[in-house]
C-alpha cells in the first residue's frame, strides 16, 4: 500500500502544475505582505506589526482550497480521460486501495501546501513589515501566541481540506469530466457563503439546520474569542461540534465513493 501511495506521489510531483501551485501561493503570499506595507503611510500612521498579518492566515487559505480542488479533480478524472486507468486496476491493487492512494496524497498536498503557506507568511510578514516575536501573545485569542493562533487557523482549514478533497474526488469517481469535478468543487468552495445566508435565516426558526453541511464551512469562525458570542449566533456550533460534524460527513461522503468508484465501467475510458 505504501508503494501505491509513493507512486501516486511521485506521478502527483513529477507535474509541473503541482509546483506552479505552491509557488503561486508564496508569491501571493508576499504580494499580499507587500500590499499591505506599500498601502500604510508609515509617516504618519501606526506601522503594520508583522503579526497582524502572520496569524491571520484564513485571508490566504482559499487560495491553497481552490490548489488542492483542482489536484483532487485531475487526480482520478485524468486517468479515465487518458484510458491509464485500466493499467492501474490490472495491478495487484484492489479499487479500494488505489482510490485510498489517491485520497492520501490529496491530502498530503493539502498538507504541504499548508506548511508553504505557514511558513512564507511568518517570513513575508517580518520581513516586509514590522518586525515582531511570533511568540507574543495575541489579543482576544485565548492567550494564544501568534505561532500558535496561526496553526490554530491552518488546522481548522486543514479540516475543510479534507471535506474538499473527499467531495471532489466523488464528483470525480462519479463523471469522467475533470472540468465537472473542479467546477462542483468550486461551487462548494465559493457558493457557500451565499448558501450560508439562506440557511442562516432558516436556523434561526430550524435550529436542527445547524448540522447541514454549509454551515460546517464556517468553522474558521469560531477561532477568535472575542467573537465567540457573535460566531455562535452565526453558526450555532462551536469548534469541535464542527470538526465533528466534518469528520462525518467525510467519512460517509468517502464511503460512498469508495462504492460508486467499485462500480465504476472502466471499458469506455
Amino acid at each position: 500500500m505504501g508503494a501505491l501511495i509513493k507512486n501516486e506521489w511521485i506521478k502527483l510531483i513529477k507535474k509541473k502544475s503541482s509546483w506552479i501551485m505552491w509557488i503561486i501561493l508564496a508569491a501571493m503570499t508576499f504580494g499580499i505582505t507587500l500590499l499591505i506595507r506599500s498601502t500604510t503611510n508609515t509617516g504618519t500612521e501606526r506601522v503594520i506589526k508583522a503579526n497582524e498579518v502572520f496569524f491571520n492566515l484564513t485571508d490566504m487559505t482559499s487560495f491553497l482550497n481552490l490548489f488542492v480542488v483542482i489536484v483532487a479533480a485531475s487526480i482520478v478524472a485524468e486517468e479515465f480521460s487518458r484510458g491509464t486507468i485500466k493499467f492501474l486496476l490490472i495491478r495487484p491493487f484492489t479499487r479500494s486501495q488505489i482510490l485510498f492512494s489517491k485520497f492520501i496524497v490529496c491530502l498530503i498536498y493539502g498538507l504541504v501546501g499548508t506548511v508553504i503557506l505557514y511558513v512564507s507568511s511568518l517570513a513575508f510578514s517580518n520581513l516586509l513589515l514590522g518586525v515582531q516575536s511570533p511568540f507574543e501573545v495575541v489579543k482576544d485569542f485565548y492567550g494564544w501566541n501568534a505561532l500558535t493562533v496561526a496553526a490554530a487557523y491552518a488546522c481548522a482549514n486543514l479540516l475543510l481540506v479534507l471535506l474538499y478533497i473527499t467531495i471532489t474526488l466523488f464528483i470525480s469517481a462519479a463523471v469522467r469530466s475533470q472540468s465537472l469535478a473542479v467546477g462542483v468543487g468550486l461551487g462548494v468552495l465559493f457558493g457557500s457563503s451565499i448558501i450560508n445566508t439562506f440557511l442562516n435565516i432558516l436556523m434561526q426558526e430550524r435550529p436542527w439546520l445547524k448540522w447541514n453541511l454549509f454551515n460546517m464551512l464556517n468553522i474558521k469562525n469560531t477561532v477568535m474569542e472575542s467573537t465567540g458570542e457573535e460566531e455562535l449566533l452565526k453558526t450555532y456550533l462551536n469548534f469541535w461540534q464542527m470538526a465533528v460534524g466534518i469528520l462525518i460527513y467525510s467519512a460517509i461522503i468517502y464511503f460512498a465513493m469508495q462504492l460508486l468508484f467499485k462500480k465504476r465501467d472502466v471499458s469506455l475510458s
